[in-house]
Formats: C-alpha cells, sequence, structure tokens
C-alpha cells in the first residue's frame, strides 16, 4: 500500500516565518510612510504625501475655517495635501484671524492665533486725576502722580504693582506732593526698579530768534519701596555718578542680549539704527536703521524646515522700522510705525568716558525701556504682538506686521499703554466719562 508523501514541516515552518517578516516590514513601512503624513490616494490608487498642520489659539475651542470650509476647531492637527491655505481662526466676540499657511510635504506648519476681544470690559484702576505716568523696565510696575484727591496727603507719587500685591492694595504711596509737586518731574526709574529719579527742570522762554532754554533746577532719588520723606535731599551734584552707574547697569542689561544676535544684526542695532526695543523674550527686536543697509541671505532660516510664510524684507530703508526674528532669522517692515521728532532712543551699551548730568542723558536713559518716548510702538507681554497707538486709538498686530485689530478708540495721554505681565490686560492713560481734563489709569480686559 503506497502512502503520499507529507510536506517537511520545516519548510512549513520557514513559509510562515518569511511572510510573518515580509509582514512586519510592509506593516512597519506603512506605518512610517503614515506617520509622514502619506495618504492612500484612491483616484490615483498610490500613496499621496501630506504635511501637518498645527492649528493653536488663544482663547481655545475657536473654530478653524480653512479655505472658506469650516473643518475643526482649536487646538487641532490636520494633514493636509501640500499647497497654500488660508486659515482663518474665529470665536465668537473676538477678531478674527487670518493668514496663508503654506503646506510642505512631511514637514509641520502652525497657525497660533492670539485672539482679542471686540468689545473689551474696563475698569478704573485709580480715581480722582493722574499725571505724569512711567513704567519700569519689566512693565511689571507703573509710576504715577495722583492729584485732586478729597485729602492733600494722599496726593503725590504711587506705585501700581500689575502683578498685584499679597499684602493689600496694588497702589502704594511712595511721596507726598508736599512741598514738591512731582507731577512736574520727569521721572525715570532705576534699571533694577529699586529707585526713582525725579528731575525738576527751569525753562526760560525763547525769543524769536533762541529756543527754548532748559536746565536742570533740582533733582531727587526716591526709594520705591515705600514712603519717603518729605525731607528729601537733592542729589543734583551726585548726578554724574548717577547716570553713570545706571548706564553701565543698562550696558550690562543690553550686551548679553545684543550677543545673541548674527554679527551683522550686532552691527547695525548698535551703530545703525535707532529706537532698538527688545522683546520681552529676548527673541526679537524692533528697530529704525538710520542708513539704506541691504541684509545678508537668511542663512538662519535656510537651515529650518520650516519658517513664517510671511514675505520678509531684506533691504533696509532709512528711517523705515522693522522686526527682527532671532530664532528663525527673519525680518519684517512694520510700515505703520512712526517716530518722535523730539527724541531718537541711542542704545546703551558703554559708559561715557567722561561723567557728565545733562537732560540729553537723562532722557536716554529714561528712553531705553519707554518706548512711547521715541516710537507709537510699544512690546504687547507675550512677544508675539506689538501694541499699536495712532489716530484710531490703540490697537494689536502680530509681530510680522499681519492682524492687526483695534483694541479701543480712546487716546492715551502721552501715548501712555503698557500691558500687564500675563497678557490679559492692556492699561492706558486716558479718559472715559471723566472730564475733559481728567484722566486715570484705566484697564482694558483682553480676556
Amino acid at each position: 500500500m503506497n502512502r503520499t508523501p507529507t510536506k517537511n514541516p520545516k519548510s512549513k515552518r520557514l513559509v510562515i516565518n518569511v511572510l510573518i517578516i515580509l509582514f512586519l516590514a510592509v506593516g512597519t513601512f506603512v506605518a512610517i510612510q503614515f506617520a509622514k503624513g502619506y495618504r492612500p490616494n484612491l483616484q490615483n490608487r498610490s500613496l499621496s504625501g501630506t504635511g501637518l498642520l498645527s492649528v493653536t489659539s488663544y482663547p481655545k475651542s475657536a473654530r478653524v475655517i480653512i479655505s472658506d470650509k469650516l473643518t475643526t476647531v482649536t487646538d487641532d492637527k490636520l494633514y493636509l495635501l501640500p499647497g497654500n491655505y488660508t486659515i482663518k481662526i474665529e470665536k465668537d466676540g473676538f477678531h478674527p484671524w487670518t493668514k496663508v499657511v503654506p503646506i510642505k510635504n512631511e514637514l509641520v506648519s502652525s497657525a497660533d492665533a492670539r485672539l482679542f476681544p471686540i468689545i473689551t470690559a474696563t475698569s478704573p484702576l485709580t480715581f480722582y486725576r493722574v499725571s505724569n505716568t512711567a513704567a519700569n523696565i519689566d512693565g511689571t510696575k507703573i509710576a504715577y502722580v495722583l492729584k485732586d484727591s478729597p485729602q492733600d496727603t494722599t496726593n503725590g507719587l504711587y506705585i501700581h504693582s500689575l502683578a498685584g500685591s499679597l499684602l493689600g492694595s496694588s497702589n502704594v504711596q511712595i511721596a507726598e506732593n508736599l512741598p514738591k509737586d512731582f507731577s512736574q518731574a520727569m521721572l525715570t526709574w532705576s534699571p533694577d526698579s529699586s529707585q526713582i529719579l525725579a528731575i525738576f527742570i527751569d525753562k526760560t522762554k525763547a525769543t524769536k530768534t533762541t529756543k527754548e532754554i532748559e536746565k536742570i533746577s533740582s533733582a531727587y532719588l526716591l526709594s520705591t519701596k515705600g514712603m519717603n520723606s518729605r525731607t528729601l535731599s537733592d542729589v543734583t551734584l551726585r548726578l554724574p555718578l548717577i547716570i553713570s552707574e545706571w548706564q553701565d547697569q543698562y550696558a550690562k542689561l543690553n550686551l548679553p542680549t545684543l550677543s545673541l544676535f548674527p554679527k551683522y544684526m550686532i552691527d547695525i542695532l548698535s551703530n545703525k539704527s535707532a529706537n532698538v526695543f527688545f522683546s520681552p523674550d529676548k527673541e526679537k527686536v524692533f528697530y529704525t536703521p538710520t542708513a539704506n543697509i541691504p541684509l545678508p541671505t537668511n542663512d538662519i532660516g535656510s537651515l529650518l524646515p520650516n519658517v513664517n510664510s510671511t514675505p520678509e524684507t531684506r533691504n533696509l530703508i532709512k528711517n523705515q522700522t522693522y522686526l527682527f526674528d532671532l530664532k528663525e532669522g527673519t525680518n519684517y517692515l512694520l510700515p505703520f510705525a512712526t517716530g518722535s521728532a523730539d527724541l531718537s532712543k541711542e542704545l546703551i551699551t558703554t559708559v561715557s568716558a567722561t561723567p557728565s548730568a545733562n537732560l540729553s542723558q537723562i532722557r536716554q536713559l529714561k528712553a531705553q525701556f519707554e518706548s512711547r518716548l521715541t516710537t507709537n510702538l510699544t512690546w504687547y507681554s507675550n512677544s508675539r504682538q506689538i501694541i499699536l497707538t495712532n489716530k484710531d486709538g490703540v490697537s494689536l498686530v502680530d509681530y510680522d506686521g499681519l492682524n492687526m485689530v483695534n483694541v479701543t478708540y480712546v487716546q492715551p495721554l502721552d501715548g501712555f499703554v503698557t500691558s500687564s505681565p500675563d497678557g490679559s490686560k492692556l492699561i492706558l492713560l486716558t479718559n472715559i466719562n471723566q472730564k475733559t481734563d481728567t484722566y486715570n489709569l484705566i484697564s482694558f480686559d483682553l480676556k
């Protein structure tokens, strides 16, 4: 009797192992391609490459409209075929945000929107009448002079803490308005915010052929930590030493930040620009070149897989204002910026060889962090937006010049506007529902 020969069990096991290996290899390949963004294209019967779009916003849960189609809500990630897409992020009660974002094969593109309310709630931070405001270097405190209080002793120089106070009021008086009226002084914060220099100026009326002459009549150095005595010592004779010390402190603050930038930008910012103001995170800077300068090719951006899609400007024109982004090496024109005809800021990187005390040097110290004195631009606290003041009031605009939205149509007195450290509020010295000559610090809620 003949028997049918059986297959070799070893051969069968080998075939199974080969099939398993092939399955794992194909599965791994498909998983890798899927992770890279490749998706099946049924029409072409192939795998089509895609890019990843990350859409985020503050506040969250905003609608995402891509090329006029409601697609998702923030925060989310979407795979899209390569191409340019118009991304609109909107939420009821907030200004919409729009940008054209290119999607590239196997790369991540981002649309990160900070939405601002259409109608802002306001609340007063001060009462009666406020004048002569000055914010400190990190934007956490505001010095101001209160007048017209029912009690004379409560009129005077105050410090308002934007970060709040665990011990009580955010408004702390540090000097009375007697015998000196600090509303008439030029107030300048020290670089470490521990002191305020109050300069009183005598002005001699000019004739038809001569300019008005200004002269320092007295100067006082006040502590910002508590109430100062009425009998203040005049520090006019010490001003050269004070100015020299503060210049040294500013140089020590500016030089490390300056060193982070490319060599060509260090030269431009140090020697060929005015009104140089670094962002709070030190990764961006806006500036006004004093000559026509061509910027070299963006070597930083060429090494990155993806950069901001907003077209940049590499040819600098004298007296135009630009913004340079250190992380991407990109440079953007800010056409809405204007400068002051009275004062131009020089970036302090060294101490004067011959210490002296003149109003020009003191104004330069004050202008180191109070950009409103030299331009209509101020950094918003998150470093991704800029505060803009003009005839239409106060607006916020993305750092690349896009998505400008108006926050309020009221005008700030002397251009004073700043944001709270967490970005939840804008603080203006302005007039709302008050007498025409009465101004107070008013908070505008941006949440």
